[in-house]
C-alpha cells in the first residue's frame, strides 16, 4: 500500500486482501477505471479473478472483457467465453449479453445467429436494455 493512498482504499484493499469477493470487485473497479488509484489493467484484472474464483458475476464478466478488449492481458476472445458462460448460467444478464455478443459475431466461438438469439432472450428476460436492442437488430 502506497503512502499517499486515500483512506477509504487503504479499507477496501484489506477487505479485498481478506478474501471478500466483493471488496475483490470493486478493488479491480478502482485500477481499471483509475478511481483512486492510477489506472493499472493488469492489477484491475488480478482483482476481477480473484472475485470471479469466487464465483462473483460480475468479477466473472469483467475478467472477460478484459480478455476481449485486450485490458491487461493480450486479447482473447476464446478465453472470454468460460466467464462469459459461467455468469450467465448463475443468472447474470451481463454474462448473458456478452455470451450473445460473442455467438453474433463469431469471438471465440463460431458465429452462430440462432444461439445468439438465445443467449440474448435470455439476458433480455434478466432485464438487459442492451441485449433487447441487439435482439431486435438480429430479428
Amino acid at each position: 500500500m502506497a503512502k499517499s493512498e486515500p483512506a477509504a482504499i487503504c479499507k477496501l484493499r484489506k477487505r479485498a486482501e481478506g478474501g471478500d469477493a466483493g471488496a475483490q470487485y470493486a478493488l479491480g473497479c478502482r485500477y481499471y477505471e483509475g478511481n483512486g488509484v492510477a489506472r493499472d489493467y493488469g492489477e484491475a484484472l488480478k482483482w476481477y479473478r480473484l472475485a470471479a474464483a469466487q464465483g462473483h458475476n460480475s468479477g466473472l464478466c469483467d475478467v472477460g472483457y478484459c480478455y476481449r478488449n485486450g485490458h491487461g492481458v493480450k486479447q482473447d476472445f476464446a478465453a472470454a467465453i468460460p466467464f462469459y458462460r459461467q455468469a450467465a448460467n448463475q443468472g447474470c444478464p451481463t454474462g448473458a449479453y456478452w455470451l450473445a455478443h460473442a455467438y453474433e459475431h463469431g469471438e471465440g466461438v463460431p458465429p452462430d445467429l440462432d444461439k445468439a438469439r438465445e443467449w440474448y432472450r435470455i439476458a433480455v428476460s434478466r432485464g438487459d436494455a442492451d441485449a433487447a436492442e441487439a435482439l431486435r437488430k438480429l430479428g
